[in-house]
């Protein structure tokens, strides 16, 4: 996810950065000083990708992972959870969304392997194991199964989302009323600016360097997410390949979308939303957005910019502002 830039003119009081799923994440509050529950906050962060990384042997989804096709492994009830939303997820894009994409993405390895093409017989069997309706759950004994060797589960596409919603779980229930979190690009703004002022979220430009930004959004209470080809890619034979793959083409999506921010009121939600429309493209993803209830800034191909009509008061074109 893109890393958005916040209003830097309030100071914070305290702030943590760290490495954790797989990114940097930062969070900030702004009114109250409270070192301990920083670290609360960071060590649930913590808590998240020991319980959903397919790096970490002992996690719930890479025991699933080494049981495919070996009949069902019990799992925590918060995994079971974020397994049965992303089948939703799944099922409600289409296929745009799949939680049983990690073969393609160990097949590619975008950011890992370098300028590497799959052959076109690798990607026919690649892309057999990528069906999420091979995924069963068994809510019963909570426990879910991969029927096919092979299969693969991967939540990066949403346990980001699902990790800032629990920041903000620990440091409202802690009565902060002013914070900014942002895990890896996911931002999830608490209430408002210490002055009653809504956040000015800025939207990194598709076309430029990480920092560069198109336009700003005032936001309260609000998640900030965005998806866009300009994160990991290398360009071969004049062709780009970026990292956001297509579960039904087995191939780095060609939707006509360079980003796609999402704005609402769950970053579970806004993780998974964001890279089903850029999947899916501009028609299908705005129809896909107004289901979810979800609000959404497109930049297509073409550099046109498309509002929906829940941001056009709040979000601010720029020209050449960082």
């Amino acid at each position: 996810m893109n890393v958005l830039k916040i209003d830097r003119q309030i100071k914070s009081n305290i702030e943590r950065n760290f490495y954790a799923l797989g990114t940097l994440n930062h969070i900030q509050i702004f009114d109250r000083f409270d070192e301990k529950l920083l670290d609360w906050a960071m060590e649930r962060v913590f808590q998240i990708e020991n319980m959903l990384s397919v790096f970490q042997n002992d996690s719930d989804i890479a025991k699933l992972n080494q049981n495919a096709g070996r009949g069902f492994v019990p799992v925590q009830a918060e995994t079971f959870e974020l397994l049965r939303k992303s089948l939703e997820f799944s099922e409600l894009s289409g296929g745009a969304f799949d939680v049983t994409i990690r073969p393609l993405i160990d097949l590619w390895g975008i950011g890992k392997k370098e300028s590497h093409i799959p052959e076109e017989e690798e990607l026919f069997r690649t892309k057999k194991l990528v069906d999420y309706r091979k995924l069963i759950l068994d809510e019963k004994s909570q426990s879910a199964a991969l029927i096919y060797e092979g299969q693969a589960i991967d939540l990066g596409g949403i346990a980001k989302g699902y990790a800032a919603e629990e920041v903000k779980r620990v440091l409202v229930e802690n009565n902060v009323k002013s914070a900014l979190i942002n895990l890896g690009g996911n931002i999830l703004a608490v209430g408002t600016q210490t002055n009653g002022k809504p956040w000015k979220i800025g939207i990194q430009n598709p076309m430029a360097p990480t920092g560069q930004y198109f336009g700003t959004l005032d936001v309260t209470d609000k998640t900030v997410v965005t998806s866009g080809s300009n994160e990991r890619f290398f360009i071969k034979n004049g062709i780009r390949y970026h990292h956001i793959l297509d579960p039904r083409t087995g191939v780095p999506a060609r939707s006509g979308i360079l980003s796609v921010t999402a704005v609402c009121e769950n970053s579970t939600d806004a993780d998974a939303i964001t890279t089903s429309i850029f999947v899916s493209g501009p028609e299908q993803g705005m129809e896909l957005a107004k289901k979810m209830k979800v609000e959404v800034i497109f930049v297509t191909e073409k550099l046109d910019v498309i509002v929906s009509e829940g941001l056009r008061n709040q979000f601010n074109l720029l020209n050449n502002e960082k």
